[in-house]
Formats: C-alpha cells, sequence, structure tokens
C-alpha cells in the first residue's frame, strides 16, 4: 500500500510539474526578441498587409496573449502543438520524425557513459591513491570539463578525417538508403529490413557522437561510483565481510556494489534526460537529423510552435526519466518511501 501511494504521489508531481512547465514555456516563448513574421515572410509578402494580416490570424499571433494561452493549453490538452512556421508541417509530426534519431543517440552515449563509468568508478575505489586512481580522475575531471563543441570537432578532425577509421557526419554513408521506417532508429530499422551490413554502417555512424556525448556523464557517473564505493566499503557490515574472510572481487561485486550503485541511479536518469534534450550543438555538428538540429532550426526561424513544442518534449523527457528513477529508488530503499 505504501508503494502505491509513493508511484500516485510521484505522478501527481508530474501532472502538476507538466503544467507549470508548460506556462513557462509560452511566457519565455513571447520574451524571445524578434518577430517570426520578418523572420518567415520575404520582404515583399511584408509590403502586403493583407498578407501579414493572413498570417498572423493563421497562426494566433494577431489574438490577446492571455487568449493566446488559453487555447494553447486547449490545444495542449487535446495533443495539438500546433503547426510549425518554418515547414507549415504539425509540430507534433515533425517531432514524431527527428525523435527516434536522438533516442538512438541517447540510447548508445548512454550504454557507453553507464559501462565505462561504473568500470572506471570501481577501479579507481579498489585501487585508491595509486597512479591508476589519478589517472582515472584526470579522465573523468576531463571528461565532464570538456565542451562537447570542441570534443565534437576534434573527434572528427582525428577519427575521420585525418585517420579515417570513423564516418563522418550523418547517420548512414551515402551508398545506402535510409531503411523503412519503423522504429525510426537505423539500426534496429536496418535489421528488421535483413540488412546487416546497412545496421552496422549506421552503427559505425553512431559511434563518434556518441562518445562525445558520453563523455560528461560518464565522468559524473565514475565519480559518483567512486565516492559512493569508498562509503560503502566502510560500513560496519563491510567490515565485518572483511572479517569473516570475504575479500577481493567477490566482496565488491556481491557485498559492496549493490548498495553503492543506487545514488548511481539517478546520475544515469539525469544523464539520459540531459543527452535527450541537450543535442544541439552536437547534433548540428555531425549532422544528426534529430530533435537538437531541429531546435536550432526553428530558433533561428523564430519558429513559435516549434520551440514550444521542442521545449515541452525536452522537460517531459526529464520529468518522466526523473519520475521513473523516483520510484526505482523508492523500491530499491523503502526509506525514501517515507519522506
Amino acid at each position: 500500500m505504501d508503494r502505491l501511494r509513493f508511484i500516485g504521489k510521484r505522478l501527481l508531481y508530474l501532472v502538476v510539474m507538466l503544467f507549470g512547465v508548460a506556462t513557462l514555456v509560452f511566457i519565455l516563448t513571447k520574451l524571445i526578441p524578434g518577430d517570426p513574421v520578418t523572420a518567415n515572410l520575404s520582404q515583399r509578402a511584408l509590403s502586403d498587409e493583407s498578407v501579414v494580416a493572413a498570417y498572423r490570424a493563421k497562426y494566433g499571433l494577431d489574438k490577446p496573449v492571455i487568449i493566446q494561452y488559453l487555447l494553447y493549453m486547449k490545444s495542449l490538452i487535446s495533443f495539438d502543438l500546433g503547426t510549425s512556421i518554418r515547414t507549415n508541417n504539425a509540430v507534433l509530426d515533425e517531432l514524431a520524425r527527428c525523435y527516434p534519431a536522438t533516442i538512438e543517440l541517447a540510447l548508445v552515449a548512454i550504454i557507453f557513459a553507464t559501462i565505462f563509468g561504473i568500470f572506471f568508478g570501481i577501479i579507481s575505489a579498489v585501487k585508491r591513491n595509486s597512479i591508476i586512481d589519478q589517472i582515472v580522475r584526470a579522465i573523468s575531471v576531463t571528461g565532464v570539463s570538456l565542451p562537447s563543441f570542441w570534443f565534437a570537432l576534434i573527434m572528427l578532425f582525428f577519427f575521420y578525417f585525418k585517420l579515417q577509421i570513423f564516418p563522418g557526419p550523418g547517420r548512414l554513408s551515402t551508398s545506402f538508403s535510409a531503411p523503412a521506417t519503423v522504429t525510426g532508429m537505423y539500426v534496429i530499422d536496418s535489421l528488421l529490413e535483413g540488412n546487416p551490413a546497412k545496421a552496422l554502417d549506421a552503427l559505425s555512424h553512431l559511434i563518434l557522437p556518441a562518445i562525445v556525448l558520453a563523455a560528461f556523464t560518464m565522468g559524473l557517473i565514475t565519480r559518483t561510483t567512486r565516492s559512493n564505493l569508498l562509503d560503502v566499503m566502510s560500513t560496519d557490515y563491510i567490515r565485518t565481510a572483511k572479517a569473516k574472510g570475504l575479500s577481493g572481487t567477490g566482496l565488491i561485486l556481491y557485498h559492496a556494489l549493490g548498495n553503492a550503485l543506487i545514488p548511481v541511479l539517478t546520475v544515469i536518469g539525469l544523464g539520459l534526460g540531459n543527452l535527450l534534450g541537450g543535442m544541439v550543438l552536437v547534433e548540428t555538428i555531425f549532422n544528426w537529423p534529430g530533435v537538437g538540429q531541429f531546435a536550432y532550426q526553428s530558433v533561428m526561424a523564430n519558429d513559435y510552435p516549434s520551440i514550444i513544442g521542442v521545449a515541452l518534449l525536452i522537460a517531459l523527457n526529464y520529468m518522466v526519466i526523473n519520475t521513473i528513477v523516483d520510484i526505482l529508488y523508492g523500491i530499491i530503499d523503502p526509506r525514501v518511501r517515507v519522506s
């Protein structure tokens, strides 16, 4: 019963936060400098008042702000994000087109970050204050500190241009056509199409941008794993296990690591949310047709409906992932459900 009440409270918080974020996004879009009319109409069209008036009426820009807000909230309730000013397509359709590319890249990046982050964190804790520990800590600090756009350019220069180990920007080589859309993720869709060569090519295009995106989260996971594992190793039950003769890998894997990784769940969840919403520069550099590139193009065109749609999607990513992590945290550690 406590578990159901805990989950219910978290879901209620999610609904309240969604309403608050939707309101905040609407206010912020109205504060963006520039006029979408002048950004999207030609000089000849701007000189015709009837065209300008029709354009404003089409996108509700001629109505008072409070009316725009009420219409905006009504549309959101009916899952209508409006029409993109830039492409003249439904914003929901545009997001559905580009979101799978972002999910595919984010999932590969978070897998890299989690595997290497936990591995480095364990090594660093086990070899505390050794030269290996110093090297791992330097790697984690570098990963957190590197600007993603600079790291992306460096990776492209060395591994694509100079060494030619990995392919360049884009999701597929020019020798392949896009697979039939099932999930929107090229690796999975290529396998479903029965074309492993195309799947391998799509996977190779994921490596460089995924490494760039994984660097920051990997650094956080490494530091969090190391810190928590050292704390757990100093607890009474670990000392008791040592006194009974347990040591080495078995002690860490079967007794210490489970408790040490509980806080790491939060870092992984935040990292995934960040990857799903914070990839504008990396997607632009790697010509990755995901949400980040769509957001950049929408901002440049003052495309208010698309900007709102992207902002809501990013906020929804964070809130849903955090809610899931919060619920998992409560299931794993019953003490959390008391709060």
